[in-house]
């Protein structure tokens, strides 16, 4: 049964005149809108901060599935360890906080034992008729609001079968799951991709661009409001009329169509340039010694191979002195171990000499490897090796060699230095590709993904942007600032990024999607939804209740209750919220009829 409101243009202007005295939003609007808009707590870091709020322990309602009021809940919160981390109250062993950990402090959920009981108290007063389920989300709508958000699960509490292992029946009974799965066919996205875009909202930066060339849209921030829709208000089912059509006019009543635009989502990050660390080589000598050359400077270019400093190492000298006294020491057990085993068959030697002989043949020969693996150590080669043996070479000159093609970015050393190989004398570094290291804030890091791509701008330049893509992301969370490392791979064939640069990069978490955006000033929060009063004829106004995406500067991006290319009223539309808000706002200062239809 829709409600209809009928104005007369004399009851509309009593509410322009009557808003000055009675119109502010009651205690309850006002601060359900507070709450829907409540920026980051200082000191942790995260919204709905049960810390700094602590009044949010009964107003979130009660977790039935772990035990705990769902402010606290950390199972279903991914966003409050940081915050227990930081108060000292968590237990690594098991993955939550301590004071929530039964399995070290036995008995600790004890004290919510009460808020559970009132919880369910609150909200049934026993299994249900049709389906012998408590707190029955089909026979008593109602607790999907009382109930609260299951944010690890993605759905109300009372529907979360994850959370709850009795609903799993009722489920069945309404024809609503998926054996596959194991979850409901309306909570599978494996099946059904999206099915869970109905309860939440997300969160980045949006920037906007349509069709229309002179509608700018501007990046800011957040959404203006997380909170999803009730599910229970009945706000979309009354209908606003006015007496007349003129009645808007006068009123100053302003209608404008619901556009269809390209919505471009990024996240900003502070970002540091960096070498890219899988061709980039800080050399030390593998032996210590004096330098007696440089061949390559600062800013050289260089390829694999290439000489780039010369010392003379006595470690290298001995090293080389000992593969020859090692080969030769070989050759001469060769040579007698042969003599013994002929002089063996002819009867002129012992069995204890002929093995003596061959096992000094295999001592000998350990010794020779070792001395081969002593100089390989060193950075020879084999063919180095096998000319040491065969030429009896035995320079001390070690040469320190690229290891790649690129360029000399470091040099920590000169001509008579005594080097050790504790510290590094040369860098070399590939430079057409770099890396950028940006930190995102945790409570944003589930928007970025792999592939995605970031667009960068370096401190000092000006109109000037870089774009790579995202390729790695760190799984730990810094202890100090709460963010997290993202890497992005960034082509540099013109050399112009530089190591150790600062700029800022924005990761596009969502690239130019098809968005249905509503003019700001259509929307109004109504107590417990916002909603757009669409016009259906001159006279009729009816309220949809809209689910927002993002604020985009003078447009939100609307994820359900508008489709694009309705008429919504801009100016205007608070007159028509307040005749819906009669009990809190502008009470009895005007006169409308109530008629059924």
């Amino acid at each position: 049964m829709k409600t209809q409101l009928i104005i007369s243009a004399f009851a509309l202007c009593a509410v322009g005149v009557g808003l000055i005295g009675c119109g502010d939003p009651s205690p309850e609007t006002s601060s359900r809108e507070t709450s829907s808009t409540a920026a980051l707590c200082a000191v942790h870091s995260i919204s709905e901060c049960p810390f700094c709020s602590p009044t949010l322990l009964e107003a979130m309602g009660f977790c039935a599935g772990h035990g705990v009021p769902e402010a606290v809940c950390t199972k279903c919160r991914d966003d409050l360890e940081g915050a227990f981390r930081t108060e000292n109250d968590w237990c690594a062993g098991h993955g939550l906080p301590e004071s929530q950990c039964d399995a070290c402090n036995p008995g600790v959920l004890d004290k919510w034992e009460a808020m559970a009981g009132q919880a369910t108290a609150a909200v049934a007063s026993g299994p249900c008729a049709e389906h012998k389920v408590e707190d029955c989300p089909f026979c008593s709508p109602a607790v999907i609001d009382e109930m609260g958000f299951c944010r690890g699960h993605r759905v109300p509490e009372a529907v979360c079968t994850k959370c709850r292992d009795d609903l799993e029946g009722a489920f069945r009974s309404e024809g609503d799951w998926c054996d596959e799965h194991g979850l409901p066919e309306s909570h599978c996205e494996s099946c059904n991709p999206g099915a869970l875009e109905k309860y939440e909202s997300s969160k980045a930066e949006p920037s906007v661009s349509t069709e229309e060339p002179d509608l700018a849209v501007l990046t800011v921030d957040r959404p203006r409001v997380r909170s999803l829709p009730s599910l229970t208000c009945s706000t979309d089912s009354s209908t606003v009329r006015l007496a007349t059509a003129s009645v808007a006019e006068r009123v100053g009543v302003l209608v404008e169509k619901v556009q269809r635009g390209k919505l471009r989502k990024t996240l900003e990050a502070p970002a540091t340039v960096e070498y890219d660390s899988r061709s980039h080589a800080r050399l030390a000598p593998r032996a210590a010694g004096t330098v007696v050359e440089v061949s390559r400077y600062l800013g050289d270019e260089v390829e694999a191979g290439d000489v780039l400093i010369i010392l003379d190492s006595a470690a290298l000298g001995a090293a080389k002195s000992e593969l020859l006294h090692a080969a030769a020491r070989v050759g001469l057990w060769e040579k007698n171990s042969q003599r013994e085993g002929a002089l063996l068959e002819k009867g002129l030697s012992t069995k204890k000499d002929a093995l003596g002989a061959e096992t000094k043949l295999v001592e000998s020969s350990i010794a020779l490897a070792t001395a081969e693996q002593r100089l390989a150590n060193l950075g020879l080669t084999a063919d180095q090796i096998a000319a040491v043996k065969d030429k009896g070479e035995a320079s001390s000159l070690l040469n320190i060699t690229a290891p790649f093609g690129g360029t000399v970015v470091g040099l920590d050393a000169v001509l008579g230095e005594l080097v050790s190989p504790e510290a590094s004398v040369i860098a070399v570094a590939d430079t057409s590709k770099m890396w950028v290291i940006l930190d995102v804030d945790q409570a944003e890091i589930r928007l970025v993904e792999r592939g995605q791509a970031v667009l960068l701008t370096v401190e000092g330049w000006t109109g000037e942007t870089l774009g790579g893509r995202v390729t790695w992301l760190s799984s730990d969370v810094d202890r100090h600032t709460r963010t997290v490392k993202v890497r992005a791979d960034f082509d540099n064939p013109e050399g112009i990024l530089r190591a150790q640069s600062f700029g800022t990069g924005r990761i596009v978490t969502r690239d130019a999607e098809e968005a249905v955006l509503v003019p700001k000033d259509a929307v109004q929060w109504e107590g417990c939804c916002n909603v757009a009063f669409e016009r259906q004829s001159p006279t009729d106004f009816v309220p949809r209740k809209l689910r927002l995406g993002y604020d985009a500067g003078d447009y939100y991006e609307v994820l359900h209750g508008l489709s694009g290319g309705e008429t919504v009223v801009t100016q205007g539309s608070f007159i028509l919220k307040t005749e819906l808000q009669k009990g809190s706002i502008g009470a009895g200062c005007c006169e409308v009829d109530y008629l059924n239809e």
